[in-house]
């Protein structure tokens, strides 16, 4: 390709960020699928023909991808106003597991938290975020102050910056494993992980960053080091605590066993910093149980069973439906722990598991998936990738609902591009 293309190619992505990040709203379907659409056409075409010579400059104009979101406010999700209120009330040395946000915005009179309650998407439920996500969030509100922009740029900030580690990780993890650092662009210029970490402001972003670094640390048999690293990863999201029985065939069941008991010390350890009373812990638990009883989006094997069911039944059986996805969930994921898996393969299984029984599938879920995708012979993952952010139709018509015509589309395509790869496994892409 002639580095003319090439640079007249980086320049329509950086147009396309900055449009996604800057002047186009979550209501604006068509706007979002058109700019998406083309982000991916067009790092599909600049990873097609990468070479060695162009690989720095692809490499770099990823990250400038990122930095040139940080300076934005979140269009495409609300998530961030929860992130800004509970890093404002412990600055105002409040517990956020003590009250929920409409409880607490009756008894205090905070102008910032008055200004941005009317946006939160959940102001009934205790926080759900775990201790490293309550940290962040409370050095942002002490460096942003009364700013809710200054403190959203923190917010950002601290994404970027875990997105540079993550970028370093795949390369150290890929040069020891296959000697060549390109699939690196498979994640660095993902516009799937570049619009929702950096642009939207989700902690994926660390669950992604420590989990690798756990991988990493076992690889160089730095098993306590690993087991800490991992803990900051459950941290961050409580979904890589699946991860642990897969080392068994990594580093033996003596070592493993040890391996877990460092690793729940260090996250209990972690958890009684704001956990620290029976309630709290309660309520935590409580937001837990009702997000994965009460809510669904996207779904894919929930969404056919509810269908199925509610055609029966004629109500909505998520209550009990969600409990049946976990077992269903629960029996793959002990069928992936039986399987020779290496570690990084395992983890892609295992989420790939998860989310298929998971009611809710929000797109940069997602995210993990695609870092791992740097180090398996699939590519559907990415296919998954570019297909979802179709789901955003749903916040384009007032009340919000899903367009189930929509979410078909997404996993027909989906499933069959992995029925494709599955026929013909030769013409994939095989790491050793």
């Amino acid at each position: 390709m002639p580095k003319w293309i090439q640079y007249f190619l980086l320049l329509l992505s950086l147009t396309g960020y900055i449009l996604i990040g800057y002047h186009i709203e979550r209501s604006d379907f068509l706007q979002i699928i058109g700019v998406y659409s083309s982000l991916f056409l067009i790092a599909f075409i600049l990873q097609k023909y990468n070479t060695p010579d162009n690989f720095r400059v692809l490499l770099l104009s990823g990250i400038l991808f990122r930095f040139c979101l940080i300076f934005s406010i979140p269009a495409l999700s609300d998530d961030f106003y929860r992130f800004v209120w509970d890093g404002r009330i412990q600055h105002l040395g409040i517990n956020p597991f003590d009250f929920t946000p409409a409880q607490f915005i009756k008894q205090h009179a905070d102008p910032l938290l008055h200004k941005i309650f009317p946006y939160l998407n959940s102001p009934d439920y205790y926080s759900v975020y775990p201790q490293i996500c309550q940290s962040i969030f409370k050095i942002a509100s002490g460096i942003g102050g009364d700013s809710l922009y200054r403190t959203v740029v923190i917010l950002k900030s601290a994404i970027f910056l875990s997105e540079l580690g993550t970028i370093l990780l795949l390369k150290k993890l890929l040069s020891a494993r296959i000697k060549t650092n390109s699939l690196q662009l498979i994640y660095t210029l993902n516009p799937l992980v570049i619009i929702e970490l950096s642009g939207n402001i989700h902690f994926e972003a660390f669950m992604i960053l420590f989990m690798l670094l756990a991988v990493w640390l076992i690889n160089n048999q730095r098993y306590i080091s690993s087991a800490g690293a991992l803990s900051l990863a459950i941290q961050a999201k409580l979904l890589p605590l699946i991860f642990i029985p897969l080392l068994f065939r990594q580093i033996g069941l003596k070592k493993t066993i040890k391996y877990a008991i460092v690793c729940l010390i260090i996250t209990s350890v972690l958890s009684l910093l704001l956990l620290n009373s029976t309630e709290r812990f309660a309520h935590f638990a409580e937001s837990l149980r009702l997000y994965y009883g009460k809510f669904e989006f996207n779904g894919s094997i929930y969404l056919l069973f509810r269908s199925i069911g509610q055609g029966i039944l004629a109500y909505n059986p998520i209550a009990v439906l969600s409990k049946i996805m976990f077992l269903f969930a629960l029996s793959g994921m002990i069928w992936a722990y039986s399987k020779k898996f290496e570690l990084l393969n395992g983890m892609f299984w295992l989420l790939i598991i998860y989310m298929a029984f998971s009611a809710v599938i929000h797109p940069w879920y997602l995210t993990p998936l695609v870092a791992l995708s740097a180090f398996i012979r699939f590519r559907f993952a990415l296919i998954w990738s570019a297909m979802i952010p179709l789901s955003y139709y749903t916040y384009s018509v007032i009340p919000y609902r899903e367009n189930y015509w929509f979410t078909g589309i997404e996993y027909l395509i989906v499933i069959g591009f992995l029925i494709w790869e599955l026929n013909n496994q030769e013409s994939s892409q095989i790491l050793t």
